[in-house]
């Protein structure tokens, strides 16, 4: 098996892609985009520094299947689905928009983009890792449909009629809510 380190310079853990020249696409595109996110951000390399655990990823399109394991010495991507304890699949492009938090998981597995599986032993883990691979800045939020303003508009102008009604109804009742 061969083994290319691809990132270590700045003190970082390293990040190494286990089937060296063999290498999927996926798996070489998810190693740079490691070497980038832990290289801008030391709050990254220590929070990936921290973690523990595998991180499936499957690309629907070729049946491609990495898994980026997270351990003591650094950080490996090995070919396939080697015993992870989360696994998120779909298709490659959903799959960058989502580990860069241009797209929400939750939103994205209820509108069947993609698929989210966690192992029930570590089921934070899939999680974890999702917030480390974010983008700096990015917010868990994030990726989520923008509600038209007219949306927002009306529910703000319900939500205080509402409010009204009910402050006017309690001083018409002394205070008293029944």
């Amino acid at each position: 098996m061969a083994v290319t380190n691809t990132f270590s310079d700045n003190g970082a853990l390293p990040v190494t892609v286990a089937a060296g020249d063999e290498a999927s696409g996926l798996a070489r595109i998810i190693a740079q985009y490691l070497e980038q996110i832990l290289g801008d951000s030391p709050e990254k390399r220590a929070e990936a520094a921290a973690l523990r655990g595998r991180l499936g990823l499957l690309a629907r399109e070729g049946d491609v299947a990495v898994t980026i394991v997270f351990e003591d010495g650094g950080i490996a991507i090995e070919e396939g689905l080697q015993e992870p304890d989360a696994v998120v699949s779909g298709e490659v492009e959903f799959l960058m928009h989502l580990l860069a938090g241009r797209a929400n998981l939750a939103w994205e597995v209820c509108g069947g983009t993609v698929a989210f599986r966690p192992d029930l032993r570590r089921p934070l883990f899939g999680y974890q890792a999702y917030r480390l691979m974010r983008l700096p800045g990015v917010h868990l939020w994030s990726g989520l449909p923008r509600p038209p303003a007219r949306a927002v508009v009306v529910t703000a102008v319900v939500v205080g009629a509402v409010l009204l009604a009910w402050r006017a109804r309690s001083r018409s009742t002394g205070g008293a809510h029944g």
